[in-house]
């Protein structure tokens, strides 16, 4: 029966907005409902993958406020991340090229026997450029340009299928006197900042002069001009490895003893450059720059030698010391790098293999079907809830295009379909295909 209406029944609706006032604040804690203390709930959840926390989401509005905040991602990046050390199980982002289209093909490989394959990833990069390359990993954000001038910068959350293009500086290169732009990425945990570092390379013919450096935040989305006071060269079109979001490049320095090679990399908190001395690597040997265990990493093998890598690790107060010699009995045609937790990734005629260096066995194997031989190029992942702002959602492409697709490779014709209302980009399209 309704209450009728009078003094008494005021008196009663101005308890009731007290109680629904209190109501209203006890459900703005996420985690109020659960039977669990907060802290149990939030400690749980900052636990899960990426995947199951997404569908909480869409039946959970408390835990999708929760899961949005920037503390929970942070800890659950920690825990992401600290996981794939202990259990050596780390997720590998995969980049190479269709053995007939050319198409960039990225995909995601997780060593964990209960995992599932190789899963291939919706690019966001525009499949009508023929050239990209994969920049780096770094809390969970992928970096992807377009050589050899930097073009496209694109940064993505595989994770979240989100992602966002990153304007280009005013500045642009002049043919004849820049060789190439070269591209780096780093994170600013202090400040929550993506950086973006652009590095302008002269033609070595045309002088010697050292790399203009640029660095564009995630904050303000501006380019903004720094010192490139070591005076460096870098000698790639993208950073080699990036370690606790410092990026690190092979590069070359001149000063009174002469030209040689260093490794250059970029302090986040003084956003400066500095170098480090490269380790003992002869004529006739090749260097790769790795991140071992959240450490600056080298291997180092003979260019003849198909058995046997050498780990070096730099230190910071004794400098770069030989850890060990890995010997791969079985041999391999290509070395692909190392995964945080130290395993060797090689490629054979079969694939990729992940050889434990610790055991001296292989730990994992895998292959992409279709994948051009030599194109493999892989790095450490791990998933993350980090979005950044303007992000758009990555479109997943139809089932139709890709079989339309199959039959015409199967048909001999190598066609990209594209669509763009930018001029340029359609008429580099159409002389692409072409």
């Amino acid at each position: 029966m309704p209450p009728s209406k009078g003094k008494g029944n005021g008196k009663k609706k101005g308890k009731g907005k007290g109680s629904s006032k209190k109501t209203k604040n006890t459900l703005s804690d996420p985690t109020s409902s659960c039977i669990f203390p907060r802290e149990i709930i939030s400690n749980i959840l900052s636990r899960l993958p990426v995947k199951t926390l997404l569908r909480f989401s869409c039946v959970c509005k408390p835990w999708k406020k929760l899961i949005s905040k920037p503390n929970f991602i942070a800890t659950h990046f920690r825990h992401s991340s600290s996981l794939q050390s202990a259990t050596c199980t780390s997720p590998i982002f995969i980049h190479t090229r269709h053995i007939k289209s050319f198409d960039h093909v990225l995909s995601l490989f997780d060593p964990h026997p209960e995992s599932s394959p190789v899963v291939e990833l919706d690019s966001p990069f525009p499949s009508y450029f023929q050239d990209m390359l994969v920049v780096g990993c770094c809390n969970g954000i992928v970096c992807l340009s377009q050589p050899p001038w930097g073009e496209m910068i694109t940064l993505w959350n595989p994770a979240m299928r989100q992602y966002r293009t990153i304007k280009l500086s005013k500045t642009k290169p002049l043919m004849g006197i820049h060789s190439c732009v070269s591209v780096g990425l780093a994170y600013d945990s202090q400040e929550n900042d993506f950086l973006i570092l652009s590095l302008l390379c002269f033609r070595p013919a045309e002088t010697r002069a050292p790399d203009e450096v640029e660095m564009c935040s995630t904050k303000s989305f501006s380019w903004k001009k720094l010192k490139n006071e070591v005076g460096f060269r870098v000698l790639g079109l993208i950073c080699n490895v990036i370690i606790k979001g410092v990026p690190y490049w092979r590069a070359v320095v001149e000063d009174a003893h002469g030209s040689r090679e260093v490794l250059v990399y970029f302090d986040v908190s003084k956003k400066v450059f500095d170098k480090l001395p490269m380790p003992g690597i002869r004529v006739g040997t090749k260097g790769y720059p790795v991140n071992l265990e959240d450490s600056l990493g080298m291997l180092i093998w003979e260019k003849t030698d198909k058995y046997n890598v050498n780990v070096w690790v730099m230190d910071d107060e004794d400098g770069w010391s030989k850890k060990c010699n890995v010997g791969i009995t079985f041999g391999f045609d290509r070395t692909l790098g190392c995964l945080r937790n130290g395993d060797i990734v090689v490629e054979d005629e079969n694939g990729v293999l992940l050889f434990d260096p610790v055991t001296s066995s292989v730990k994992a194997k895998f292959s992409i079907e279709n994948a051009k031989k030599g194109s493999y190029v892989i790095f450490d992942y791990s998933e993350s809830l980090v979005l950044i702002g303007g992000m758009l959602p990555v479109k997943k492409e139809a089932a139709e295009g890709k079989l339309a697709r199959e039959y015409l490779l199967k048909a001999g014709i190598n066609m990209k379909v594209f669509t763009t209302k930018n001029p340029q980009q359609a008429a580099f399209a159409t002389s692409s295909i072409a």
